[in-house]
């Protein structure tokens, strides 16, 4: 006499359950719009401060727009990486600095996701590449913020609050792409790294 676990092995419909199950897997893993959307969560409980002002302006920003350059970037385009300028007149600790970094890099995330998403997926599949860099002052942090927008590089700068090492307002970290590692060419391939 066969067991259970036998006869349910044995049977179509146990081989048909297997299909179903298997394929269903396949496309939600291979087609990403079959994939539920979820919904962005702001939690503000004030006892998590990060001594960042992230102000997004989105709505009014000129390079998302589909005549700007980055949009046309995609895979051909790689390798691909993020910069991150880090203002060296301010005296930052390490770990303000990186936590700066921190909000720049997601800032800029954001930003190629409505900028240029197919450059943005290009990156995430080449690695991620990030460096982070030392601007000397504000000055040629806002020379290069220039230079990013005339060659259409997603861009987020990072003011701080204040409420702990530096002046509020202070222009910490200037992030940068991800764009073609091309493009920087002229725009931070100067710039030392940290």
């Amino acid at each position: 006499m066969a067991t259970a676990s036998e006869t349910l092995q044995q049977s179509p419909i146990a081989y048909f359950v297997a299909g179903v199950i298997v394929s269903a897997t396949y496309f939600y893993f291979t087609n990403p719009k079959s994939r539920p959307r979820g919904e962005d969560v702001n939690v503000d409980d004030g006892e998590w401060d990060d001594d960042s002002q992230e102000e997004d302006h989105d709505a009014d920003h000129p390079l998302l727009n589909k005549s700007n350059p980055s949009s046309s970037w995609g895979y051909m385009d790689a390798p691909y990486k993020m910069v991150l300028c880090v203002n060296q007149d301010l005296g930052m600790g390490k770990g303000k600095i990186a936590a700066q970094c921190g909000h720049a890099a997601v800032g800029c995330y954001k930003r190629a996701q409505k900028q240029c998403p197919t450059a943005l997926s290009a990156w995430e599949r080449t690695g991620c590449a990030k460096i982070a860099v030392k601007c000397p002052n504000e000055e040629e942090m806002s020379s290069i913020f220039d230079k990013a927008v005339q060659m259409g590089i997603p861009l987020y700068l990072v003011e701080d609050a204040g409420r702990t090492q530096i002046a509020a307002g202070s222009r910490t970290v200037l992030g940068l792409g991800p764009a073609p590692v091309r493009v920087f060419d002229g725009v931070t391939s100067h710039l030392k790294l940290m």
